[in-house]
C-alpha cells in the first residue's frame, strides 16, 4: 500500500482515484451506448434493405406473372384467329362447291329441257310431214295442223312448267344448303368466341390466384424479417443490459476497494 505523510495527502489521493474511477465508469457507459446505437443503426439498415429486396422481388415476380399471362393471351388470340380463318376458309370452299354443284345442276336441267323441247319439235315436224301426205283437202290439213300446234304448245308449256319447278327446287335446295353452311359457320365462330373468352377468363383466374399466393408469400417474408429484426434488437438490449450490469458491478467493487484502502490509510494517523 502507498505510504502517506499527511491526512491531506490521503484525502487528495483518494479523491483523485475516485474521480478517475467515475470518469472511467462514465466512459465505459458512453462506449456501450455508442456501440448500441451503431449496432442498432446497422440492424435497422439491414432490415430496411431486406424490406426493399422483398418489395423488389415481389414487383419482379408480379410483372413476370402478368407478362406470362399477356403472352398466353397473345398465343390464345393467335390460335383462335387461325381457327377462325380455318372456319371461314372451310365455309368459303364449301360454298364454292355448293355453288358449283348448283350451276352444274342448272346446266344439266337446262340441257334436259332443251333436249325434250328438241324432241317435241322433231316429233311435231314428223307429224306435219305425215299430215301433208295424208290429207288431200286443205281444210282438213289445216285443222289437223292446228291441233298439232296446240298439242306442241301444250307439251312445251308442260315442259316449261316441269323444269321451272325443278329450277325452283334446285335453287331452294341451294339456298337451304347455303343457309345451313352459314348457320354452321356462325355457330362454329360463336363457339370459338365462347371458348376463347373462357380460356382468357381461366388465365385471369389463374393470374388472380398466383398474385394472391405471391402476396401471401411476400407478407410472410415481411413478417419473418420483422421477427428476426425484433429478436436481434431484443438480443442487443439484453447484451447491453448485461454489459451495463457488469460495469456497474465492477464500478461498485472498485469504489468499495478504494474506500477500504482509504480507511486503512486514515487509520495510520489515529
Amino acid at each position: 500500500m502507498k505510504s502517506f505523510q499527511t491526512l491531506e495527502e490521503v484525502n487528495n489521493y483518494f479523491e483523485t482515484a475516485l474521480a478517475d474511477l467515475d470518469i472511467e465508469y462514465e466512459q465505459k457507459l458512453l462506449m456501450i451506448e455508442s456501440n448500441e446505437q451503431q449496432v442498432a443503426l446497422t440492424l435497422k439498415k439491414q432490415y430496411e434493405q431486406q424490406k426493399a429486396a422483398i418489395a423488389l422481388q415481389h414487383e419482379q415476380e408480379e410483372n413476370k406473372l402478368k407478362q406470362n399471362r399477356d403472352q398466353a393471351i397473345e398465343k390464345i388470340e393467335m390460335l383462335f384467329t387461325n381457327k377462325r380463318k380455318v372456319i371461314l376458309d372451310n365455309f368459303k370452299n364449301a360454298f364454292e362447291e355448293e355453288k358449283k354443284n348448283y350451276q352444274v345442276n342448272k346446266m344439266e336441267l337446262l340441257e334436259q329441257k332443251q333436249a325434250e323441247e328438241r324432241r317435241k319439235f322433231q316429233s311435231y315436224t314428223n307429224e306435219q310431214q305425215k299430215l301433208l301426205s295424208q290429207f288431200t283437202y286443205a281444210s282438213g290439213l289445216t285443222d289437223a295442223m292446228e291441233r298439232e300446234i296446240d298439242n306442241l304448245h301444250q307439251e312445251l308449256t308442260d315442259i316449261l312448267i316441269k323444269y321451272n319447278q325443278q329450277f325452283e327446287d334446285a335453287e331452294q335446295l341451294f339456298e337451304e344448303r347455303c343457309h345451313g353452311l352459314e348457320q354452321r359457320r356462325d355457330e362454329a365462330i360463336e363457339t370459338l368466341i365462347d371458348n376463347e373468352a373462357a380460356s382468357q377468363s381461366q388465365l385471369d383466374d389463374q393470374l388472380f390466384e398466383a398474385l394472391q399466393d405471391l402476396s401471401e408469400k411476400t407478407e410472410k417474408n415481411y413478417e419473418q424479417i420483422e421477427q428476426n429484426f425484433m429478436e436481434k434488437e431484443q438480443s442487443l438490449q439484453e447484451m447491453v443490459f448485461t454489459q451495463q450490469e457488469k460495469i456497474n458491478a465492477d464500478y461498485d467493487e472498485q469504489r468499495e476497494k478504494l474506500f477500504k484502502l482509504q480507511e486503512q490509510a486514515l487509520a495510520q494517523f489515529d
